[in-house]
Protein backbone atom coordinates (compact mmCIF):
# COMPACT_ATOMS: atom_id res chain seq x y z
CA UNK A 1 0.00 0.00 0.00
CA UNK A 2 1.25 3.47 -0.89
CA UNK A 3 2.02 6.15 2.00
CA UNK A 4 0.81 8.80 -0.52
CA UNK A 5 -2.17 10.25 -0.33
CA UNK A 6 -4.08 12.67 -3.00
CA UNK A 7 -4.06 16.23 -0.51
CA UNK A 8 -7.88 16.70 -0.68
CA UNK A 9 -9.69 19.92 -1.70
CA UNK A 10 -11.50 20.32 1.89
CA UNK A 11 -9.31 19.78 4.23
CA UNK A 12 -8.90 22.57 7.52
CA UNK A 13 -5.30 24.23 5.66
CA UNK A 14 -7.47 24.17 2.15
CA UNK A 15 -10.55 26.05 4.15
CA UNK A 16 -7.85 28.31 6.14
CA UNK A 17 -5.75 29.16 3.30
CA UNK A 18 -9.09 29.72 1.40
CA UNK A 19 -10.65 31.92 4.55
CA UNK A 20 -7.01 34.47 4.07
CA UNK A 21 -7.01 34.61 0.73
CA UNK A 22 -10.92 35.62 0.51
CA UNK A 23 -9.88 38.50 2.96
CA UNK A 24 -6.99 39.83 1.52
CA UNK A 25 -9.32 40.17 -1.84
CA UNK A 26 -12.38 41.48 -0.10
CA UNK A 27 -10.39 44.10 1.67
CA UNK A 28 -8.30 44.91 -1.56
CA UNK A 29 -12.11 44.87 -3.12
CA UNK A 30 -13.96 46.87 -0.83
CA UNK A 31 -10.75 50.05 -0.95
CA UNK A 32 -11.39 49.91 -5.06
CA UNK A 33 -15.44 49.50 -4.52
CA UNK A 34 -14.86 52.52 -2.07
CA UNK A 35 -12.72 54.36 -4.48
CA UNK A 36 -14.83 54.23 -7.94
CA UNK A 37 -18.32 53.71 -6.39
CA UNK A 38 -20.27 54.01 -3.25
CA UNK A 39 -19.47 53.42 0.09
CA UNK A 40 -20.05 49.22 0.87
CA UNK A 41 -21.02 49.58 4.38
CA UNK A 42 -23.59 52.60 3.18
CA UNK A 43 -24.67 49.69 0.56
CA UNK A 44 -25.46 47.43 3.25
CA UNK A 45 -27.13 50.25 5.22
CA UNK A 46 -29.74 51.55 2.10
CA UNK A 47 -29.90 47.54 0.19
CA UNK A 48 -28.63 45.02 2.09
CA UNK A 49 -29.35 42.26 -0.48
CA UNK A 50 -27.24 43.95 -3.42
CA UNK A 51 -24.40 45.18 -0.47
CA UNK A 52 -24.58 40.89 0.59
CA UNK A 53 -24.27 39.81 -3.05
CA UNK A 54 -21.43 42.20 -4.17
CA UNK A 55 -19.28 41.39 -0.50
CA UNK A 56 -20.30 37.89 -0.95
CA UNK A 57 -18.61 38.01 -4.66
CA UNK A 58 -15.18 39.97 -3.24
CA UNK A 59 -15.01 37.33 -0.93
CA UNK A 60 -15.57 34.19 -2.93
CA UNK A 61 -13.33 35.07 -6.02
CA UNK A 62 -10.15 35.03 -3.45
CA UNK A 63 -12.10 32.55 -1.21
CA UNK A 64 -12.40 29.91 -4.32
CA UNK A 65 -9.03 29.85 -6.02
CA UNK A 66 -7.19 29.77 -2.61
CA UNK A 67 -8.90 26.14 -1.88
CA UNK A 68 -8.02 24.87 -5.03
CA UNK A 69 -4.71 25.64 -4.62
CA UNK A 70 -4.08 24.50 -1.21
CA UNK A 71 -6.59 21.74 -2.20
CA UNK A 72 -5.35 20.38 -5.31
CA UNK A 73 -2.33 22.09 -6.20
CA UNK A 74 -3.96 23.64 -9.35
CA UNK A 75 -2.86 27.30 -10.31
CA UNK A 76 -5.27 28.61 -12.80
CA UNK A 77 -8.08 29.95 -10.42
CA UNK A 78 -5.78 31.87 -9.07
CA UNK A 79 -4.05 33.44 -12.39
CA UNK A 80 -7.75 33.76 -13.64
CA UNK A 81 -8.71 35.82 -10.61
CA UNK A 82 -5.48 37.97 -10.39
CA UNK A 83 -5.61 38.84 -13.96
CA UNK A 84 -8.80 39.83 -14.30
CA UNK A 85 -8.73 41.96 -10.78
CA UNK A 86 -5.60 43.89 -12.32
CA UNK A 87 -7.11 44.41 -16.05
CA UNK A 88 -10.31 45.41 -14.48
CA UNK A 89 -8.34 47.90 -11.75
CA UNK A 90 -6.12 49.31 -14.65
CA UNK A 91 -9.22 49.65 -16.97
CA UNK A 92 -11.31 50.96 -14.00
CA UNK A 93 -8.42 53.21 -13.33
CA UNK A 94 -8.03 54.75 -17.11
CA UNK A 95 -11.28 55.50 -17.96
CA UNK A 96 -12.28 57.31 -14.61
CA UNK A 97 -11.53 60.50 -15.87
CA UNK A 98 -13.52 60.03 -19.08
CA UNK A 99 -16.98 57.57 -18.27
CA UNK A 100 -20.11 59.52 -17.39
CA UNK A 101 -20.73 59.04 -13.21
CA UNK A 102 -22.81 55.60 -12.84
CA UNK A 103 -24.16 55.64 -16.08
CA UNK A 104 -21.81 53.12 -17.37
CA UNK A 105 -20.18 50.38 -15.12
CA UNK A 106 -16.53 50.68 -14.99
CA UNK A 107 -14.47 47.12 -16.02
CA UNK A 108 -14.03 47.14 -12.07
CA UNK A 109 -17.34 46.85 -11.30
CA UNK A 110 -18.47 44.40 -13.97
CA UNK A 111 -16.01 41.94 -12.88
CA UNK A 112 -17.16 42.38 -8.76
CA UNK A 113 -20.68 42.52 -10.41
CA UNK A 114 -20.59 39.59 -12.53
CA UNK A 115 -18.56 37.28 -9.76
CA UNK A 116 -20.14 34.27 -10.22
CA UNK A 117 -19.19 34.21 -14.21
CA UNK A 118 -15.82 34.27 -12.65
CA UNK A 119 -15.97 32.09 -10.08
CA UNK A 120 -17.40 29.60 -12.68
CA UNK A 121 -14.67 29.84 -14.65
Amino acid sequence: MSDHSTPSLVSTMSLLGGAVAGLVHAGLAVVLWNYWFDDLGAMLAVKPLNGLYVGLGMFLLGFVPAVFYAGQKVVSPAIIVAVLLVLSGIGSWVTTSVRAPSAVPTPFGLYILFWVGVVAL
